[in-house]
């Protein structure tokens, strides 16, 4: 039985009609809602209405939905779309002043002194809080939504969680469970590091040690607090610092004591950084006991369910959706180049740079962007190639003012980036970019400690991670049907890797694969 149209099932006077396959995904989450299966992946294209897809799920289903983000840009766009539903957004205490103490934010107020506050009612923060949890329908980011329902009041009890961008979830889980501490925190408080800190078990037993004292000097701060209330003085900032430190430090040491697994441990100039492998095994402080969870993204896969920690087989449904953008217009072709990775001698580097030239020579009627996986390769390509003069790069400071001229910029044009994935969109239609150029296997760097003790555990994780880069390199000018952008791969790996590894990658992307060609092949048109 046909659906009646998004705009009739939502009761807004928006979203007039299906997109192709969009009314069968929502059948397919309805019946999914109503079976014993707890969770379902989503891998739905850009373009084909994973949002509607969401809303229609939870206004039909009756749940009380919390709809998880990890960029601020997706958060404020569902925030648009869902108020006339009744949606409330959600976010941390940083994002809103005190209504007790001019120029400080919420989370540094007199109330976490455990000062009672006289205008609590007026606390912006506490009053969209209070609204979210009063919500049928909640928008937040995953950060907040781990503190909140970890370590503080949660948000109400929740029948469907939707996470968005799914395969940004492992990152979010990585950051709110890593703990950090360092020797500014704790020396003041009588603690000193472990001498021999290369071992798990000495930091857990140095936690251990170390919370009493911890302890003791929160207790003091509070002591000290106490005294100056009930002489009606000021507590002075500086003692203010040293209790939510003192408390900060307690709860870290609590926390690393209690861990039960081998962490990676890695020293910085201050201190020391403790971070999980794996997250799968702390599922449940990203899931808590919702019935009911949808994982959603345009580049998910199964892999990526299993790094989160989702159960397999009868607790795991999938829909995947076909893209009803034309393959022919985004081709990814590879061209014979060298392989490029870190043996790369001069010679190869010198046919890199001119494979990329020739690429750039039959396509001066158009803008482009080079990928270039590290500013290193990204310094090399602008020093020796021929069209520097029409190339533009950034630095780790410049990117959003480097890709805002960029985009303004008329053709020809090319932007040199190492970075410009996730979150970047250049519409062909809109921005003129018609090809993109992977310039390398977007593999991460195993000299990095949390990297490299992952891999050896597990030999696919960092190819994992190669091909989802290059997906959302990939996919960053094809934003509508209309959209026609070619893809061109200079990195001779690519001809064993995506044989290897091409399940990691969804439906719709290696339906655009096409092969390997002779040479560069002529412009798109």
């Amino acid at each position: 039985m046909a659906l009646p149209p998004p705009s009739a099932l939502l009761g807004i006077d928006r979203y007039l009609g299906w997109y192709p396959g969009q009314s069968e995904a929502v059948s397919r989450s309805l019946d999914w809602y109503h079976s014993p299966s707890r969770f379902i992946g989503l891998s739905i294209p850009t373009g084909s209405g994973k949002t509607v897809i969401a809303l229609i799920l939870s206004r039909l289903s009756g749940a009380r939905t919390v709809i998880l983000t990890a960029t601020k840009g997706l958060q404020s766009q569902y925030l648009i779309d869902t108020q006339p539903l009744g949606g409330v957004l959600v976010m941390g205490q940083n994002n809103f002043p005190c209504p007790l103490v001019p120029g400080l934010t919420a989370d540094d107020g007199p109330c976490h002194d455990g000062l009672p506050c006289a205008v609590k009612e007026s606390c912006l923060y506490r009053i969209q809080l209070v609204r979210a949890q009063q919500s049928q329908l909640v928008i937040t980011n995953y950060a907040y939504w781990l503190a909140q329902t970890n370590f503080s009041q949660g948000l109400g009890d929740t029948d469907l969680i939707v996470c968005d961008e799914a395969h940004m979830a492992f990152g979010a889980m990585e950051g709110y469970l890593t703990i950090f501490l360092s020797k500014l925190d704790i020396e003041p408080m009588g603690i000193q590091f472990p001498e021999s800190a290369g071992q798990w078990g000495v930091w857990r037993s140095w936690a251990d040690v170390s919370k009493p004292i911890a302890q003791e000097n929160v207790s003091n701060i509070e002591s000290d607090i106490k005294v100056r209330r009930s002489q009606n003085q000021q507590v002075p900032n500086h003692i203010s610092r040293a209790y939510r430190s003192a408390k900060s430090v307690q709860a870290r040491l609590d926390r690393l004591s209690s861990v039960g697994e081998d962490w990676v441990i890695q020293k910085t100039h201050h201190g020391y950084r403790f971070v999980p492998k794996w997250v799968d095994n702390y599922s449940s402080h990203l899931f808590q006991d919702v019935p009911k969870v949808v994982l959603m993204s345009a580049i998910l896969s199964h892999r990526t369910a299993d790094y989160l920690g989702v159960p397999p087989d009868e607790d795991r449904s999938w829909i995947e959706m076909d893209s009803y953008f034309p393959p022919e217009n985004t081709p990814i072709w590879h061209v014979p180049t060298a392989r490029i990775n870190y043996r790369t001698d001069d010679y190869g580097e010198a046919i890199w740079v001119s494979r990329i030239d020739q690429i750039i020579q039959r396509r001066m009627d158009r803008k482009g962007i080079v990928f270039t996986v590290s500013y290193d390769r990204a310094r090399l390509l602008l020093s020796r190639s021929r069209f520097k003069n029409i190339m533009i790069t950034h630095s780790t400071g410049d990117v959003v003012q480097v890709v805002d001229k960029f985009k303004r910029m008329p053709a020809p044009a090319v932007l040199v980036s190492p970075t410009v994935t996730t979150g970047w969109d250049f519409p062909a239609d809109t921005t003129g970019v018609r090809y993109l150029v992977a310039g390398k296997l977007p593999y991460p760097d195993t000299r990095d400690v949390v990297t490299k003790a992952r891999h050896e555990e597990d030999k696919d994780w960092t190819s994992y991670m190669a091909m989802e880069t290059m997906v959302q390199e990939l996919g960053r000018a094809t934003r509508s049907s209309t959209d026609r952008v070619e893809c061109l791969i200079v990195d001779d790996n690519w001809k064993w890797f995506y044989w290897k590894y091409k399940d990691f990658s969804p439906r719709w992307f290696q339906e655009r694969v096409l092969g390997s060609l002779e040479s560069v092949p002529d412009p798109l048109v």
